[in-house]
């Protein structure tokens, strides 16, 4: 139970107030412990997702679930957390502890005056979580986890999260640039084929 409490007060920091973390927060006790006995005795269901489109920018599409998986979420990333972030390599910044934009960019201007020709590469995959093939990422996730209730979560977790026709509509362009080029795929490197459809 204190995991989860702990998971509510780092996820809640820095947040806006919004009317649903406001109802949350006032029937608190109530929503962490049922979300306890949810998740210790396998009843834990993930809720469903609310889209919208933000652009400030650029235009992106956003998929975000309510209140209670949300603590679910920052729950099963400080357990992730624990395990992964040693195996990372140092100058990967994002959703790390004790890391961010304002520390790349000064590791990266430091880089910059001891060497003047240097070059920055950001990658970001774009609608990673869109694209993944989950089986291989749980395969790959499960390989350092070990707990078979962690894995349960994370499982629940990741095949709750659907796109419906995007995907569908990726399979299709897919397909299109497989036939179109034949050696298409051979460009892919081993990993991404690994991964992503």
């Amino acid at each position: 139970m204190g995991n989860i409490y702990q998971s509510w007060f780092k996820f809640k920091r820095g947040k806006k107030k919004t009317r649903e973390l406001e109802y949350f927060s006032y029937h608190l006790e109530d929503n962490l412990w049922r979300l306890h006995l949810n998740l210790n005795d396998g009843h834990y269901l993930p809720g469903p997702y609310r889209h919208f489109t933000v652009a400030d920018g650029k235009r992106r599409d956003i998929a975000v679930v309510g209140m209670r998986d949300r603590v679910v979420h920052r729950l099963v990333y400080e357990y992730l957390v624990e395990i992964y972030d040693k195996v990372f390599t140092y100058d990967v910044w994002s959703c790390r502890k004790n890391k961010g934009l304002s520390g790349a960019l000064a590791r990266t201007q430091f880089f910059f005056k001891k060497y003047s020709r240097g070059f920055v590469w950001r990658a970001d995959i774009t609608k990673f979580f869109d694209n993944v093939k989950q089986d291989k990422l749980l395969e790959i996730i499960c390989r350092r986890i070990t707990d078979p209730k962690a894995q349960w979560l994370i499982k629940k977790i990741i095949a709750d999260y659907t796109v419906g026709n995007a995907r569908t509509r990726e399979r299709e362009r897919e397909s299109k640039r497989s036939s179109w080029n034949p050696n298409w795929q051979s460009y892919q490197p081993n990993f991404c084929q690994y991964l992503f459809e």
